[in-house]
């Protein structure tokens, strides 16, 4: 199994497009920009798991981004076209936990002020996005809870899921 983050590929994609900036203004950028950056790390993440044989790349990202213009897809149907996921996993937690996460990140992101009600819509909208990537792909969708010190049983969750595949 490997794991890539989608958002570090598209940082890598954007020093190729010298266009070194910080993972948190790529959202403030224009949105051609943006999809230009969502494809081309759409397509090097298929080449990096080309070689893989009958293993399992799991693709880490979010289901929309906020940007000035408005919510962007994170993984619109020309992505949806590229990745061809057999498999689509929402993990979710509470507003309350969320919030909280955004407030403790210490990892020197720039994050915009959590508001409770904004939370709530974007756990719906990702929700709605999931369902759409689901639909578009044909893949079954699962949605797991990731309460606090509880990592390991959404991991295990999403293992069983990945499992049920090959049955």
């Amino acid at each position: 199994m490997k794991v890539v983050n989608y958002g570090t590929v598209m940082v890598e994609m954007a020093e190729k497009e010298k266009a070194s900036m910080h993972r948190d203004d790529m959202r403030k950028s224009s949105l051609a920009f943006q999809h230009k950056l969502q494809k081309m790390a759409a397509e090097e993440i298929l080449r990096r798991s080309s070689s893989m044989e009958n293993g399992v790349l799991v693709v880490d990202t979010h289901m929309m981004v906020k940007t000035p213009s408005g919510y962007l897809p994170g993984v619109p149907s020309h992505i949806i076209s590229i990745l061809q996921p057999s498999l689509i996993v929402l993990i979710e937690a509470s507003p309350e936990e969320i919030k909280a996460r955004r407030m403790r990140d210490s990892s020197g992101r720039m994050r915009d002020k959590a508001v409770a009600e904004e939370v709530e819509f974007e756990i719906h909208l990702s929700r709605t996005l999931a369902s759409g990537c689901s639909l578009l792909s044909g893949a079954p969708l699962g949605i797991v809870e990731n309460p606090p010190g509880e990592a390991a049983k959404a991991a295990e969750k999403i293992l069983n899921m990945i499992e049920a595949l090959g049955g």
